[in-house]
């Protein structure tokens, strides 16, 4: 073939060839990748194929420019010098051509040494922690000049590194779902079930972070995802995950109707998730960083106006919605009127939604709003004024003890602020024992018409007996406080006795009360629960220390108190109980470390008082001993 032989170099006489032949390879051997033998006016392939034979001239060399890798290699030896004396200041390390970087760079003229930096250069390198002039804060003289090419050159920004997407299969969605109406919704019944996993299917799972800021539906699927995560041992390891993720999509929410408020209103989807996550920062962060969130979710409720759903007003632009929509308004705005009241007993703290001007019904039984066709319920105020409740769904009556105990707070607040201007107002005894009543009144209907048993298969009922308890306790707080002012001043109301009985008789229902809620299971227990056990704890421990030597002065007829054996037991109960809901709910934490240091200093003054009776009576046996 002719293109053989004219590349043919099988010839063994005179000097080898270069393997690089003199000239351009022509367009058409390029582009077939073959080997050009370079010949003018025509090469052998294209005069095999019959062809033109064209050459590009004007082609571009090969590689980077002279000197650019030379440049780029003197740059990253001045990184690591820089880096190796300082590891902490990063923010100064960078390959491009700042300023910090060039000024020691060699001026304009100098020769830059021959050869490219190579790997036995930088062997030869002093070190970093030696002694020389070129480590005091210089570069060494032997860098080279930086090319201007190299000098502005920038690397392209790269792309936003997007959040961290928690895994949620399809599996996973489904166990979370169902988690939730398990354990979570019975404490704080706010959607239906039916509408829920209509609408959910209609959330993919697939959703980019930069659109999940417009998408307040999300948002709250994370949420409740996310409270059910704390009540269960199965998901412990995705739970700080969803936590932070739903997190970051709520501000991000909120970020965007910052910058569209014009257009956004505050949407129902955004107000239930800051709930449910305040519910999940309660029981697994802190009790701070709940109660901030829960008063953002406070804010957002009057924000919204979901304090007077059924004005007039609201009722006339509300004609025509789905009840369902409606009703799962009123239970977001009961849900956060109960947490307000539950988050505030704790430190005697000031309420947030006032009952004054809540235009709001009652939650409609719960099997009427599930199946689609909730009840239309009586006012608060109508509800508190009459004794009928037959229909009231366990979220009412919890409603109507929460209101109670708001007001037994505020009533404790303004004694406290009486006291400290000396003087009790007439209308002290008058609010306390309306208060009394009517907490003995709810407390009398809840037995004839729930017992016991089917209390225990309703957490929110549950904890309702609990709460009437609790408030008989505080109630017995108040008129204890305004007896240690009477009693520095010489006076005793024997009122303050009933009271303590009923107190007494609280924390011992509430102990019992626990003791039954083991068959009930933890996991589903409300999350303010261990405030009613630390409190009836407290009572009790109080009590046991008091013996019946020490009241006989002051005990009328007929108080005698429970044995030691029996507040032990008792006060074991409770404790047990707080020990078991600790894994999973921080405010049993909390009160159980508050309970085991009042149980300590208990125990340090009972040794004590032991210890002086036994020294009183070897001294009244000494004085017998010298009297004879």
């Amino acid at each position: 073939m002719p293109a053989i032989r004219r590349t043919s170099s099988t010839c063994t006489d005179g000097p080898p060839q270069p393997r690089q032949l003199p000239g351009s390879a022509c367009e058409e051997c390029r582009k077939r990748k073959l080997r050009c033998d370079r010949q003018r006016p025509q090469c052998g392939t294209c005069a095999d194929a019959g062809i033109v034979c064209e050459v590009n001239h004007n082609r571009l060399a090969r590689g980077p420019k002279k000197g650019d890798l030379k440049a780029l290699r003197s740059r990253i030896v001045a990184l690591e010098r820089r880096l190796s004396l300082d590891p902490t200041n990063l923010e100064g390390l960078s390959l491009h051509g700042d300023a910090d970087l060039s000024q020691h760079a060699l001026p304009a003229g100098s020769t830059p040494p021959p050869g490219p930096a190579s790997d036995s250069d930088l062997s030869q390198l002093p070190s970093p922690r030696g002694r020389g002039s070129i480590w005091d804060g210089q570069l060494s003289p032997m860098t080279p000049q930086i090319p201007m090419s190299m000098q502005n050159f920038k690397f392209p920004p790269s792309p936003p590194t997007p959040p961290k997407r928690a895994l949620v299969n399809d599996l996973m969605r489904a166990d979370l779902d169902q988690l939730y109406f398990d354990r979570v919704h019975p404490n704080a019944p706010i959607f239906n079930q039916s509408r829920y996993f209509a609408l959910s299917q209609q959330i993919p799972l697939t959703t980019h972070h930069h659109n999940s800021a417009t998408n307040p539906r999300l948002c709250l699927q994370y949420a409740m995802w996310t409270s059910a995560m704390a009540l269960s041992s199965q998901f412990e390891s995705y739970r700080d995950t969803l936590y932070n993720e739903t997190k970051q999509m709520l501000e991000s929410l909120d970020m965007y109707e910052n910058h569209h408020a014009h257009e956004s209103p505050v949407c129902i989807e955004e107000i239930q998730a800051w709930l449910l996550l305040a519910f999940y920062e309660f029981a697994r962060t802190n009790y701070k960083r709940g109660w901030v969130t829960a008063g953002r979710a406070f804010r957002l409720v009057q924000l919204a106006r979901l304090h007077e759903i059924d004005s007039p007003e609201r009722s006339m632009l509300q004609q025509g919605e789905d009840p369902v929509v409606v009703e799962e308004r009123r239970r977001t705005f009961w849900v956060a009127y109960c947490l307000d009241r539950f988050i505030s007993l704790k430190n005697q703290w000031p309420l947030t939604l006032m009952e004054e001007v809540i235009c709001t019904r009652l939650p409609s039984p719960e099997l009427s709003f599930q199946s689609g066709q909730p009840i239309q319920m009586c006012f608060l105020s109508e509800a508190i004024a009459s004794g009928d409740h037959g229909l009231f769904s366990p979220l009412a009556e919890s409603v109507v003890l929460a209101t109670v105990c708001g007001r037994t707070l505020s009533h404790t607040q303004v004694a406290s602020v009486e006291r400290t201007y000396g003087s009790t107002s007439a209308d002290f005894w008058i609010r306390h024992e309306w208060l009394a009543g009517m907490v003995n009144k709810r407390l009398d209907s809840l037995v004839q018409s729930y017992p016991v048993v089917s209390a225990a298969a309703d957490p929110m009922l549950f904890f309702a007996f609990m709460l009437a308890h609790t408030t008989t306790i505080n109630l017995c707080k108040v008129v204890e406080a305004g007896q240690e002012t009477n009693t520095r001043h010489g006076q005793w109301d024997p009122a303050v006795f009933e009271y303590q009985k009923r107190a007494l008789r609280a924390a011992r229902e509430i102990a019992a009360l626990t003791k039954a809620h083991e068959h009930l299971g933890y996991f589903k227990a409300h999350i303010f629960l261990p405030l009613s056990i630390s409190l009836a704890a407290s009572r009790l421990i109080s009590q046991r220390t008091q013996t019946l030597a020490d009241l006989a002065a002051q005990v009328p007829e007929g108080f005698v108190p429970a044995t030691e054996t029996e507040y032990d037991s008792e006060i074991q109960s409770c404790m047990d109980a707080l020990r078991k809901m600790q894994t999973f709910n921080n405010l049993a934490r909390e009160h159980l470390h508050t309970l085991e240091i009042v149980q300590q200093q208990q125990h340090q003054q009972q040794h004590q008082h032991q210890h002086q009776q036994q020294q009183q009576t070897l001294l009244m046996g000494h004085i017998q001993l010298c009297t004879y």
